[in-house]
């Protein structure tokens, strides 16, 4: 297991955009992982249109899993239509 964070970038046209982050981490507790942390930033402007739309809703999420399967994650996680961008970055082990 490997620490992550990873920034989520999702439609602003959602209902609950914190459903949706628990969906996230539905997804990652699926894989084998363990969430640690989700920060919640909320709608911000964005810095340039995706998909003719200008504002969307921002979270961070921390979590651990296997670095086998974070391609998994990035794929799941891309299928999904309030989906916009999503990042993941290793941290450093402590």
């Amino acid at each position: 297991m490997r620490p992550y964070e990873m920034m989520v970038l999702m439609s602003a046209e959602i209902e609950d955009p914190k459903e949706e982050v628990e969906k996230i981490e539905e997804v990652v507790r699926n894989l084998g992982g363990e969430s640690v942390k989700t920060d919640f930033w909320g709608k911000r402007r964005l810095a340039y249109p995706i998909d003719k739309k200008t504002e969307g809703y921002y979270a961070v999420c921390n979590f651990s899993i296997d670095p086998k399967q974070l391609t998994e994650l990035n794929r799941l996680l891309g299928l999904r239509p309030a989906i916009y961008r999503q990042m993941a970055v290793s941290l450093d082990e402590k």
